[in-house]
């Protein structure tokens, strides 16, 4: 039941323009939520770029972000889109946007409180305004600044396998299912072309909530 709201949520989003922000543990598949709106929306026909926002420091937010003009800030540079630029009429999913620094949280908020307009390097003087939707993902929501969460228009909060405890049986099958393509000891847990579960373990996982590795059945 919580993976079919969730499905509902996404299928809404997908129809709207607004930006999304993404909540969920750690696992708990943020990034294929992002997917999903993206490819059920009216921008599925352009691109989706995807960063880690934590991964990118402070000092090089702006020339990741917005891009440069050529020979800046040093003669040779190339010229870069950056990706921003690179998501124009797409969308840009930014992974980890709870991680994002505090110095890098008041650059991106001008952008969407601009209504995506910003300023590539060494190019001041004329600025762009991008056509582009933003699904961030974080398992910290609380890191981000108030005004930066209010600029997302929808959250979508992904349920975590202790919340939807009777899809473990479909997940162990699949991974089993999985786990025969790459290996033929697995068959060994197959019966009649099936995976072969014992009904004790899937209790014990109902009653401990808790998923176990293939390899440990």
């Amino acid at each position: 039941a919580a993976m079919w709201q969730l499905r509902e949520q996404i299928a809404t989003c997908a129809q709207t323009s607004g930006h999304v922000l993404v909540i969920g543990a750690s696992g708990s598949g943020k990034e294929l939520v992002a997917q999903a709106i993206h490819r059920m929306s009216a921008r599925s026909q352009k691109g989706l770029v995807a960063e880690n926002i934590a991964a990118m420091p402070a000092s090089l937010a702006a020339a990741l972000l917005f891009g440069n003009r050529r020979n800046f800030p040093n003669p040779g540079m190339e010229e870069r889109a950056g990706l921003i630029g690179l998501a124009e009429g797409g969308t840009l999913f930014l992974d980890e946007i709870g991680d994002m620094t505090a110095e890098v949280q008041p650059v991106f908020l001008r952008v969407l409180e601009r209504g995506g307009e910003y300023l590539r390097l060494g190019d001041e003087a004329h600025p762009r305004k991008a056509n582009v939707r933003v699904i961030g993902a974080t398992n910290h929501p609380e890191r981000l600044r108030i005004e930066l969460r209010r600029r997302f228009h929808h959250e979508i909060v992904v349920p975590d396998l202790q919340q939807r405890t009777e899809d473990i049986p479909l997940l162990v099958n699949h991974l089993l299912r999985l786990r025969a393509r790459e290996h033929a000891g697995a068959l060994k847990y197959f019966c009649g072309g099936a995976p072969r579960i014992d009904p004790r373990l899937v209790e014990q996982l109902l009653r401990h909530r808790y998923s176990t590795h293939v390899s440990e059945l």
